[in-house]
């Protein structure tokens, strides 16, 4: 008896002993299946820990210290989408650019993200203060060797200033389309006559349609005449019509004192904003809330001159490049779809930042944002309170399989019915309540979704 009591007692000591090291064995080999099951090769994420993670920082894993990223090195555009307050810049956009190895564009409104992203070479370009650096907008045309080249570049920065809008109706539609020759002919007859972009714009916008393209005439320069020629004998009343849509598009630099004095060519070996220094530069361009709508033309510009300067970028070149797009409704519509096709192997990510669905529906429309989601390859969710987000995020995240048991009675039995069905995996109603319930975030990529606490950067 008493060997088997010490035999008993050396068994209990030993599983005492060893069973919470058999325990930690247990739960350190389902963590690594899970660590293995989402860093499989082409998902684009990896998990690491929060001081050493370089990248598009997500978040982190609840209860460890463990951060979901996507490496600088991978490729993939991200859109985020999250109501104000919800933490799209405080969570993802600052955490991001503070652990960029690379350069970045950041549309910073109101100054609050350059504030708190302290980096190398970094540069500031705010349109009400001229102590910042100038925005050079003929930066890159100047640097082009041939006239015809030239002449190119100065047809397509019209295109940029005017774009194509398919919801235009047809009489919109010419009056654009007609005004916009007038602004190629001004552009093209007054580059080559030395005044450079506000200069241009001032000279519009203060002359009438007449003195306008009497000047330009006068220029004697025929491929900018050759763009007003088919004005000749035209109502003049539809004239008119063209040269006040032109008006419109370059008012905001003709008349602005404060945009005159930041738009221009640089001093000597001033430092400007041109797209070309975002090879070795951090650009933040800061933009007062309140007048993000004011400013929205000279935005549009500079996005989409940077977009065009990365479509020509070698495929091979090394830095990788952030572009990201705070409020990005707020710009108007842009070649954004074509350029999230294009620039995934120019080793640019653009990273868009948005509320909702309907921002985006309202500018491009559905069938275009369906092709331009389909282009992220990486969604973030922060919350959705308006169904159409609710829906679009629920449906990505998917269904599962449910079985039903019902019983139904008659007076002589009960019978009893089994069937299969779907139930969402998140409800959408549910996807308002991420922030409020445990400041979470939903995470969708190659068709798997994962839900992470927000890493908030003050935390």
């Amino acid at each position: 008896m008493t060997d088997f009591l010490n035999n008993f007692f050396k068994i209990t000591d030993w599983i005492y002993n060893v069973l919470p090291w058999l325990l930690i064995f247990v739960v350190y080999l389902l963590f690594k299946d899970y660590l293995k099951k989402h860093t499989k090769e082409n998902t684009g994420i990896k998990f690491g820990n929060r001081k050493t993670a370089y990248g598009i920082i997500f978040g982190f894993i609840e209860r460890t210290n463990r951060v979901v990223y996507s490496p600088c090195t991978e490729e993939g555009h991200i859109a985020v989408f999250g109501g104000s307050g919800l933490g799209k810049t405080s969570a993802l956009l600052i955490p991001t650019l503070r652990n960029w190895k690379g350069t970045s564009f950041t549309i910073d409104i109101s100054g609050d993200i350059s504030k708190n992203v302290e980096i190398p070479n970094k540069l500031i370009y705010e349109p009400e203060n001229p102590d910042t650096m100038p925005f050079n907008i003929f930066g890159a045309i100047d640097q082009i060797a041939g006239e015809d080249d030239k002449n190119e570049a100065l047809e397509n920065l019209a295109f940029l200033l005017m774009p194509e809008d398919e919801k235009m109706a047809d009489s919109a539609k010419f009056f654009h389309t007609e005004g916009r020759k007038i602004l190629t002919a001004a552009l093209i007859a007054f580059y080559h006559a030395g005044l450079d972009f506000v200069e241009i714009a001032e000279k519009v916008v203060s002359s009438s349609w007449k003195d306008l393209l009497n000047d330009i005439d006068e220029t004697k320069y025929n491929k900018a005449v050759q763009y007003i020629n088919s004005f000749q004998g035209t109502s003049e009343q539809n004239t008119a019509g063209c040269k006040q849509t032109c008006d419109g598009i370059l008012k905001l630099f003709a008349t602005n004192e404060r945009i005159k004095k930041t738009i221009r060519r640089p001093h000597g070996d001033e430092v400007c904003f041109m797209p070309q220094i975002l090879e070795q530069y951090s650009v933040f361009i800061i933009i007062e809330d309140a007048k993000l709508d004011l400013y929205a033309p000279l935005l549009h510009l500079i996005t989409s001159q940077s977009l065009e300067y990365f479509s020509t970028r070698s495929n091979h070149a090394t830095n990788m490049i952030l572009f990201c797009l705070d409020e990005f409704a707020s710009f108007g519509r842009m070649e954004i779809t074509a350029a999230l096709r294009k620039l995934r192997k120019k080793h640019i990510r653009i990273m868009m930042l948005t509320q909702s669905i309907p921002d985006i529906d309202l500018i491009y429309g559905k069938a275009e944002r369906s092709s331009m989601m389909n282009n992220y390859r990486f969604k973030v969710l922060l919350g959705a309170d308006d169904p159409d987000t609710q829906e679009y995020f629920a449906k990505m995240i998917g269904f599962k399989e449910t079985t039903k048991n019902s019983v139904s009675t008659s007076a002589t039995n009960k019978t009893y019915t089994e069937s299969e069905g779907k139930e969402w995996i998140v409800e959408p109603a549910d996807l308002a309540k991420l922030d409020a319930k445990d400041k979470s975030l939903i995470l969708l990529y190659n068709g798997e979704h994962i839900r992470l606490r927000k890493n908030y950067y003050f935390k």
